[in-house]
Order: C-alpha cells, then structure tokens, then sequence
C-alpha cells in the first residue's frame, strides 16, 4: 500500500490535520444544512433567500474539497462520512419543517 509522507514534524502534523479535519467536517455539514434550508425557505424575500443558499452551499462544498485535498496531500486521510460529520460539527442543529425566510438568514 501505498502511504503519503507528511513533510511536517510528527507534531504540527497533528495541529494541522485537527484543524483541517475540523474544517472539512463543518465545511460538509454547511452545505448540508444551507440545502436543507433552501429547500424549505418561505416568505415574502423567498426567492432571493432561496438563490443565496444555493451559492453557499457551491462555496462549502467547493472549499470542502479543496481542504480535504490539502490534507490528503499532507499525507491525512481526509474523513467526510455522514457519521463524522454528525458527531463532529460545530454547525448548529437545522429547523425541522419550513422555514422563515428571516430564521433562514439568521441560521
């Protein structure tokens, strides 16, 4: 098998693979979260609530990729699974059911 060799010292590997890793799991959960909400967004600034969703979750999951790149080539193994995400982001809990336009901003 194949492994990458990190040119970091043995300890800021761990500071930067944290902090990646930590990045990565909110960066998967954003874009989680700013869909569901986009889907379930009502009032009257829907549409413009709506459209501004979508570009949020094209910038986290773009920016998602990119550090989980970064990691890999750091020799990291770069963890994006559902169970990950869901014990290890800081984002808040998402409403259940429709969503003002104002508590969409907000979230």
């Amino acid at each position: 098998m194949y492994v990458v060799k990190s040119p970091l010292s043995d300890e800021n590997l761990k500071t930067v693979s944290e902090a990646l890793q930590g990045a990565l799991v909110d960066l998967v959960d954003l874009s989680l979260v700013a869909k569901q909400i986009h889907w379930n967004v009502v009032g009257p600034r829907f549409r413009s609530v709506h459209l501004q969703l979508d570009e949020v979750v094209t910038t986290a999951r773009g920016h998602s990729d990119t550090v989980a790149e970064r990691a890999a080539a750091l020799g990291v193994s770069p963890d994006g699974r559902a169970a990950t995400v869901a014990v290890g982001s800081g984002i808040g809990v998402t409403p259940e059911g429709w969503v003002d336009d104002a508590a969409a901003v907000s979230a």
